[in-house]
């Protein structure tokens, strides 16, 4: 079986892409990591700055990725930049370290975040909280095996209500806080926890920002992937970087860094202290709905990776099947959760954070890279949008863009080795590990090549 990316109807446009990627960026990470940020970035200005530098990272990526994706306008999004770069072999990599971290790690932090405001309803989900982020799994799995589709004016209409509401909640704390609030936190005596120390605090912020370059996994299905794409990357990486900027603003209006320092809830913390249990309800709701949507839209782009993988390699056999009846790929859903449960029994929050971050820019790392490879092979047209020609981050001549976009790709990898070693060992076995398994899927193709001749 091989899927028709070409067959794909070419309908999305600007907005389309903006809606995407905000979409999907802002998820339920604002209303958790800001607590997180604050165990390593200990005053407001270092908060601050360290989400405009998150916001940063995040755009030079998205100009790398235009670049990448105007070049290859096909389906695919990263599998096919690393494809086209180091070989298929590669690509399957990606696909089984998205299978075996990346998707299935977001899965289980999100559930996680789900169960934590959960508690503020129902106290015993946090008595419980694996146990409650497993049945959230489940529950949004089921959900998607029963053929649960979200269309793209549903997609534009929840990302509007998602940047509405984080709009909102600061408009709320502006008006009704007094006094400079957080921002009488005095500053630390020097930098002497370590430059790697504060460097931990941007994996968190990253983490949030994740998703930046969704909308190239539907290139293909873009009426204009040489200007219209490009600029919606960059357009939805700003919007992003605004609201998240305006937000915690307005978290420090009312909490201290130290204050935040752990808070699990801390959108709810802040409008409790303002709005006392009407603030908790309101953003109780609000999250909830936010992070079953988050939880939801994961698990169901996240299934369609082993189906995706599946259907170019036939010797998966029935991973690449779709269930009559429900018309969705139950298999490869049905994988993603059993393997997404192991993980929320194998860690927390802040376990499967960093977990998910090595491996996630070690290939991040690769697609940069990728840039110049491509480049060298002279496979784009001089017609497409280029990170080092079209923007103003750029010198004449040299591709100041990839670099800057690789080097903060490595030094974040170096960061989550040097603070999380063992998640960050158990990520890079896991990646080798899929070294294997392809070499064992193209032997059983192989093999069932030669007795479908005989």
């Amino acid at each position: 079986m091989q899927v028709k990316i070409e067959s794909l109807k070419k309908s999305l446009g600007f907005w389309d892409s903006v809606a995407i990627n905000v979409g999907i960026v802002i998820g339920v990470g604002i209303f958790r990591v800001p607590g997180e940020v604050a165990r390593y970035l200990d005053t407001p200005f270092l908060m601050l700055a360290g989400w405009v530098a998150g916001g940063l990272i995040a755009l030079l990526g998205v100009l790398c990725y235009a670049e990448l994706a105007s070049s290859f306008p096909h389906t695919g999004g990263t599998y096919v930049y690393l494809r086209e770069a180091y070989g298929k072999p590669m690509g399957f990599i990606f696909g089984w370290m998205e299978f075996t971290i990346q998707r299935t790690g977001s899965i289980a932090a999100v559930a996680y975040i789900f169960t934590n405001y959960l508690g503020n309803a129902l106290p015993f989900a946090l008595r419980f909280e694996k146990l409650t982020a497993i049945f959230a799994v489940l529950f949004f799995t089921l959900l998607n095996i029963r053929g649960l589709h979200v269309g793209a004016r549903v997609q534009s209409l929840l990302s509007f209500l998602k940047g509405a509401a984080i709009f909102a909640i600061a408009v709320l704390v502006f008006i009704f806080s007094k006094g400079p609030g957080g921002f009488q936190a005095p500053a630390p005596e020097g930098f002497h926890a370590g430059f790697f120390h504060y460097a931990a605090g941007m994996i968190p912020i990253i983490w949030a920002y994740g998703g930046w370059h969704e909308s190239t996994f539907v290139t293909g299905e873009f009426r204009d992937t040489k200007k219209e794409l490009p600029r919606s990357l960059v357009a939805g990486a700003l919007i992003v970087m605004a609201l998240y900027l305006l937000i915690n603003t307005a978290y420090l209006k009312v909490l201290s860094p130290a204050e935040m320092a752990g808070q699990k809830a801390i959108a709810a913390e802040v409008l409790k202290r303002l709005f006392g249990k009407v603030g908790l309800v309101m953003i109780t709701t609000a999250v909830l709905i936010s992070s079953g949507g988050a939880l939801n839209s994961t698990i169901l782009t996240g299934g369609r990776i082993p189906f995706a993988v599946a259907c170019d390699n036939p010797a998966m056999g029935g991973i690449s099947r779709v269930h009559q009846g429900f018309g969705t790929p139950v298999l490869s859903l049905g994988l993603n959760a059993l393997w997404a449960c192991v993980l929320v029994l194998w860690g927390n929050f802040e376990r499967l954070l960093f977990f998910t971050a090595f491996a996630n820019w070690f290939f991040f790392t690769l697609a940069g890279i990728g840039v110049f490879i491509l480049r060298r092979r002279a496979l784009k047209s001089p017609a497409v949008f280029s990170a080092a020609q079209d923007t103003k981050f750029s010198m004449p001549g040299y591709p100041w863009v990839p670099v800057l976009f690789v080097g903060s790709s490595v030094l974040l990898c170096l960061t989550t080795i040097l603070h999380a070693p063992r998640e960050s060992l158990f990520g890079t076995c896991l990646i080798l590990s899929g070294v294997p398994v392809y070499a064992f899927v193209q032997w059983k193709g192989r093999l069932k090549g030669r007795v479908g001749l005989s």
